[in-house]
């Protein structure tokens, strides 16, 4: 490739790719070394990867890429364009001759295709597990070409080696003036390695994007075949799509060469090496079929797992007809989370960071869009709050051109199948039986809460500290029958004992009870501090899932603070849950001095960057339960209840579960007017209010406790699904 094309095609790239809003993310490209001739093998799926694969890699590591393209490409000026930019033709007659002195010389990289075409279908493996490529109607193994060109190079390479250590270093000029070197030394500075690479694109789907509508301005009368490729790709260039290429770790081709069967080859002396090569039976071809293997198993072992991957393959295997929704979100939780404790496959970083939020039962809108893709392929049939999976529905069976128009949901299943264990995990998981899951489920995450707890404990514990007793999060089970579940949250500077009274009330009624610990709370003003508003929602988010593993009836409710999370949970949850009720849940807050938190915060952390004095972080609390609240307030924390009670209020109109809110009459923390404002916001139409005569904040306990009780009592069981009644015939 001359300097000047590179240069010209690069500056046309920079361009095109500000119009590229994909999110393109290049992994481990510094294992590339400057004493590597490098053949990078790529997985492929559009024919973006062709230009993206080139760019990318000289955009983070300068290096001028060559690769191999189709021989259809290279008509007119196109291909007169390709071979300026570095492409050769997969017919040229002087292809091998080409790449291997550029792979002896180290000039450039080399990217190539072993799978030799699109895989439009991601369909690589086999009945048997090996690889298998869909060509021309029928499937062939992926080209073992890279192999041996990598194996040639190296082999002429240790030849050179061979004529250097020569004393009367005949033949090396002849050798030089093939593979056009300017020097012995250039080559045996080198060595031959071919470094896996996979291309993973998410999500993965095909709809009218802005290269289709340009292409049917421009020309008239678009192939089926046209349009198709146009909606993927286009697609995939958007602002909705993530596109990652990861660089395995370099196969040094030595590690082949370098062993007893290659001993007589590699012997300095006169070989013939081509008609070593021409033997299909040969040590070398077999060498190639196996470095082949390995190449293919590595490319697709860096696949970046995503959420559709394991969307797609729970419904594949999953035996049962009939699923509910919390069921298949229980599923899905644990097959990442025992994933990523795996240790084993590349996480999409999205999947890191979000995928509690499937068994939170949030809003996701990630799961819902795969959820109403599977519904328009008619792999599956809702029915109310039950998902069908069509059994009838014969897989694979379009068109190779047109499966990504009308099966991108098997395609992508496909895209994981030749990752084994991830299959046989993810097989196991579908199929298990649901009581097994919410068992796994619970441990997972009681064990979790208790063990932040006691870390926290022991790190924040000072001699003013609620006892270890009070302060931990615990589950109460009720004598059967069993009404409901109920996550139950404590109040801003308390700790769960604060609302124990209650717990142990509405568990001799009949329920299960979670009393959750809001990070920061049970240990000291000091861990509060640290802590954030979202720390909070994740604490009562965990009693959530405990609750839910123990009953599908779900009933939310708090005191305080822990009411303006249950109000906020249940606007999140939609029809998830039952019921919420909210006892003094804030919106406004009596003392003025709370508005100014988030200016103190700020004028605090300017006093420290400056090193001046004058700081105030916490301000003193006269608690009305001495053994249960923190005397000291810290001002980090009033600031992240202002955020909560704004998050709260933004939420409430989503609310659509019956809502009951007990607000005293006389409360000195929270202004009582914020019961009613609460109440006005509330979505549903199915909502109770009451004002209490009480002058004190605590009321879950102490004189009037029994009476709220009973109350939030009566509430739960006048919102309990009327259960129907059959018709009779």
């Amino acid at each position: 490739m001359g300097s000047f094309a590179f240069k010209a095609t690069k500056w046309t790239l920079d361009l095109a790719t500000k119009l590229i809003k994909a999110d393109v993310r290049m992994h481990n490209h510094e294992t590339i070394q400057d004493d590597m001739a490098i053949v990078f093998v790529v997985n492929h799926f559009t024919r973006i990867e062709t230009v993206l694969i080139p760019y990318e890699i000289h955009r983070h590591t300068g290096l001028e890429v060559w690769s191999l393209a189709h021989a259809s490409l290279f008509m007119g000026r196109i291909g007169a364009y390709l071979r300026s930019t570095g492409n050769l033709s997969t017919q040229d007659p002087d292809r091998d001759k080409i790449i291997v002195s550029s792979l002896l010389a180290g000039r450039n990289p080399w990217i190539i295709f072993p799978e030799g075409a699109m895989i439009k279908d991601k369909k690589v493996v086999g009945p048997t597990g090996d690889y298998e490529i869909y060509s021309g109607g029928t499937r062939r193994p992926p080209h073992k070409g890279a192999a041996v060109l990598a194996l040639r190079a190296e082999f002429y390479r240790h030849k050179l080696r061979c004529l250097a250590a020569r004393p009367s270093k005949e033949g090396i000029q002849e050798v030089l003036d093939k593979f056009q070197l300017t020097s012995i030394e250039e080559a045996l500075d080198k060595r031959t390695v071919i470094i896996p690479v996979n291309v993973t694109y998410y999500p993965l789907r095909a709809r009218d994007n802005f290269l289709v509508r340009a292409a049917r301005s421009l020309f008239e009368g678009l192939s089926p075949r046209a349009i198709e490729e146009l909606s993927v790709e286009g697609t995939i260039l958007s602002s909705e799509s993530d596109v990652d290429i990861t660089l395995g770790e370099p196969i040094d081709v030595n590690d082949y060469l370098n062993t007893p069967s290659f001993a007589p080859v590699l012997a300095c002396g006169e070989g013939d090496f081509e008609a070593l090569e021409k033997d299909t039976r040969s040590l070398f071809n077999d060498t190639a079929r196996d470095m082949t293997r390995r190449y293919m198993r590595d490319i697709y072992a860096l696949t970046t797992i995503n959420y559709d991957h394991i969307f797609s393959t729970i419904i594949r295997f999953q035996k049962h007809r009939k699923f509910k929704e919390r069921s298949y979100r229980n599923r899905i939780f644990l097959c990442i989370h025992l994933l990523r404790n795996m240790n084993r496959f590349r996480m999409h970083s999205l999947l890191e960071t979000t995928y509690r939020n499937i068994i939170y039962e949030d809003y996701s809108p990630k799961f819902h869009n795969f959820i109403d893709l599977c519904i328009r392929e008619n792999w599956v049939q809702k029915d109310e709050d039950t998902y069908r999976k069509n059994f009838e529905l014969q897989r694979g069976q379009f068109q190779f051109h047109s499966i990504r128009m009308e099966e991108i949901t098997y395609v992508i299943a496909n895209e994981v199948e030749p990752l084994p264990d991830l299959l046989n995990l993810i097989k196991e998981i579908a199929r298990a039986p649901r009581a097994r899951l919410s068992e796994e489920i619970r441990e997972i995450f009681l064990k979790e809460d208790r063990r932040i707890y006691r870390e926290d404990y022991e790190e924040y514990c000072i001699p003013t500290s609620p006892p270890a007793r009070l302060g931990a999060p615990y589950l109460l089970k009720p004598k059967l029958p069993v009404r409901a579940g109920v996550v139950l949250v404590h109040g801003y500077l308390a700790c769960p004992g604060e609302v124990r009274s209650l717990a142990n009330y509405l568990r001799s009624n009949g329920y299960f009870v979670y009393g959750v610990r809001l990070r920061g709370h049970g240990t000291s003003p000091e861990d509060l501090a640290h802590r954030s508003w979202e720390d909070w929602y994740e604490s009562l988010n965990r009693g959530y899932t405990v609750i839910k593993s123990l009953t599908d009836k779900i009933v939310l409710g708090g005191f305080s603070t822990g009411g303006a999370l249950a109000l906020l949970a249940a606007g999140r949850k939609g029809n998830k849950i039952q019921s919420v009720f909210a006892i003094n849940a804030p919106l406004h807050l009596r003392r003025f001095s709370a508005r100014l938190a988030p200016s103190i915060v700020s004028m605090n952390s300017l006093l420290k960057r400056v090193k001046s004095q004058g700081i105030v972080e916490y301000v003193p609390n006269r608690p009305e339960n001495i053994h249960l609240n923190y005397s000291g307030n810290p001002i980090r924390g009033v600031r992240e209840l202002g955020r909560a009670m704004a998050v709260m209020e933004k939420e409430l109109h989503k609310i659509e579960v019956p809502t009951l809110l007990l607000q005293g009459s006389n409360d000195p923390i929270v202004d009582p007017s914020s019961s009613q404002q609460i109440f006005d916001l509330v979505g549903t139409a199915r909502k109770e209010m009451t004002l209490l005569e009480r002058d004190r904040h605590g009321i879950v306990n102490g004189p009037g406790s029994r009476d709220l009780f009973e109350r939030i009592h009566q509430f739960l069981l006048r919102s309990e699904p009327k259960k129907r009644r059959k018709a009779k015939i």
